[in-house]
């Protein structure tokens, strides 16, 4: 099978951006983002972007922990929609919901690129771990994505990490230092009447009318929260991580039309360190707890 690390790594950025996946199953049709609301830019300004994460995931079969790192440059693609098309935790920058429109509509590939760029090897630690993440090529299968990406997959620590990078030679891009704590996991979460995460194999079902509605523990003024809804389509929300998520009638009546067939419902809770990193116009540290079930 190869690299196990560039195995999980595919299937993260896959799993995590159904536009590519769409892409892969249309093959002779030009993908060339995730849809009008959520990817051209009016403006085609090149930006790079470094987004080092810390993901734990909790779906009722125990805690699992990923890291990974995107590195790259990119044009004709909105800031908030970058982060799921690379396979990066969601932002949770302001607030309200947006839906990830239709694949394909009103956009030109000739705008649309981003390239994940190599930034030499990353040394990564916490608790009693020290291992170094190499950059793993993926093939070139769309024509919007295309580059290298950084992971580890494994029995991995839960708690502080620090990452550093003494760049690449040639570049001269990369070089960067940086350290932080995750949030604490999301407690006392409810759906609606259900407490998350259901156990495996089981599923929370959508009221059939109304609005739907979040609770758990409040976390740090500092920390973020998104909500994502992902069926037929996916809708994101972002909200203050005050404890409260309170989604109104027409919103909740999309998330029903979109989780018809089934779905899942995702909750982050979201911690983002800001970093310098030489070559790169801007840098982040995110730790990402999360909370997935089924819906219905």
């Amino acid at each position: 099978m190869g690299d196990p690390s560039l195995y999980w790594e595919a299937v993260l950025l896959l799993r995590r951006s159904s536009l590519l996946v769409a892409c892969l199953g249309s093959l002779g049709i030009g993908c060339t983002g995730a849809g009008p609301d959520a990817v051209l830019d009016a403006d085609v300004v090149s930006r790079s972007e470094g987004i080092v994460f810390v993901e734990r995931v909790n779906d009722g079969g125990g805690a699992r922990v990923h890291v990974g790192g995107r590195f790259f440059r990119s044009q004709g693609v909105r800031a908030e929609a970058l982060p799921e098309l690379v396979g990066a935790p969601p932002s949770a920058v302001g607030g309200g919901c947006v839906e990830r429109g239709a694949m394909g509509e009103g956009l030109d590939s000739t705008q649309a690129e981003v390239q994940l760029l190599d930034v030499g090897a990353i040394d990564a630690r916490a608790e009693a771990l020290t291992t170094r993440m190499s950059p793993h090529r993926l093939p070139d299968l769309w024509n919007v994505v295309s580059g290298v990406v950084y992971g580890l997959d494994g029995e991995l620590p839960q708690g502080a990490w620090q990452f550093s990078s003494a760049g690449d030679s040639t570049t001269q891009r990369g070089a960067f230092d940086v350290s932080g704590a995750p949030p604490e996991p999301m407690a006392d979460l409810r759906f609606g009447d259900d407490a998350l995460p259901v156990s495996v194999g089981s599923a929370v079902a959508l009221p059939r009318h109304g609005g739907l509605s979040l609770r758990w523990s409040r976390g740090a003024s500092t920390d973020r929260v998104a909500v994502v809804f992902e069926g037929a389509g996916t809708l994101s929300c972002s909200a203050r991580d005050d404890g409260v998520f309170d989604l109104e009638a027409s919103h909740a009546d999309r998330v029903r039309e979109l989780l018809r067939q089934g779905g899942t419902v995702s909750v982050h809770r979201l911690r983002v360190i800001p970093f310098s990193m030489s070559g790169i116009d801007r840098a982040s540290l995110v730790f990402d707890q999360v909370v997935r079930v089924r819906a219905e």
